[in-house]
């Protein structure tokens, strides 16, 4: 079983040995070859990884001014950790926001394997798709309740059913930086329904013409997701088979439920927008 602690200071290891570019630091915190699946290196194993340490991204092509874990999330009697950072970054002395999930495989006390996520656009300013990452689907814990009509409403297209699982209060957090989601630099934060409404009707909208209907869908394969009860971790590989070169995009969802059962606050890290 892992418990927060450990949990905490694996994830916070990795991501400061990232930020100083130390691959010993990394290596240490892994029970076997190092394993890290990154946006911008892909996925890079033991020796073939300590190039990557050395000139990860969000260090090397920006100024990392501090970092900060906001949420961490246990899941699958402790096999799998979700941890949440809060990147201030320093690009051309523009200072840029990065959200990154780091979400660990656990053997033991050690990591076994890991996959990083974040918008590679925040950093480059171009958009970046990011292919499949797991080729099988993990092992699924049950979806939270409030999550089966949230994605049904996702795989129909109904705004409406979509915006009913969200609080009135409710957060959709894209992680990017534009409200117009045809910039392709990823959707923006959205507090509450009025705001949230208007994002997903272009979300649609953008999809159904790439489909040549008014409106599209959003088919999500759940590749692995886990819980502690609140929060939902969801890996996915998005499904575009409308698109003239029928892309895949990776991504990673976690949606946290609020008391009354509703999503407090969902936050996705994919590059399809």
């Amino acid at each position: 079983m892992t418990d927060t602690t450990l949990a905490s200071s694996l994830a916070q290891g990795l991501i400061d040995g990232l930020v100083s570019g130390s691959p010993d630091k990394v290596r240490s915190l892994f029970s076997g070859p190092a394993d890290i699946d990154d946006p911008f290196a892909g996925r890079q194993i033991d020796g073939g990884f300590e190039h990557m340490v050395r000139n990860w991204g969000p260090a090397k092509l920006a100024k990392v001014k501090s970092v900060e874990m906001e949420h961490l999330t246990i899941g699958k009697g402790g096999r799998f950790v979700g941890a949440e950072f809060h990147f201030e970054l320093d690009r051309n002395d523009e200072d840029k926001r990065l959200d990154v999930v780091a979400v660990l495989e656990m053997d033991g006390e050690r990591i076994l394997r890991s996959r990083l996520y974040y918008r590679c656009a925040r950093i480059t300013g171009v958009q970046h798709v990011r292919d499949r990452i797991l080729q099988e689907v993990q092992e699924l814990q049950p979806l939270l309740p409030i999550l089966e009509p949230y994605q049904k409403a996702l795989g129909s297209g109904d705004t409406e059913g979509m915006l009913a699982t969200f609080d009135v209060h409710g957060i959709f957090n894209g992680h990017g930086e534009h409200t117009d989601l045809r910039q392709g630099l990823g959707m923006g934060i959205y507090n509450g329904r009025s705001e949230i409404r208007p994002a997903l009707e272009q979300m649609f909208s953008l999809v159904g013409e790439a489909m040549g209907k008014p409106i599209g869908s959003i088919n999500l394969m759940k590749m692995n997701g886990f819980t502690d009860g609140t929060t939902y971790i969801l890996e996915f590989t998005m499904i575009d088979p409308n698109h003239p070169e029928n892309r895949v995009h990776a991504g990673v969802a976690c949606y946290e439920v609020g008391e009354n059962g509703l999503i407090k606050e969902a936050r996705i890290f994919d590059e399809a927008w």
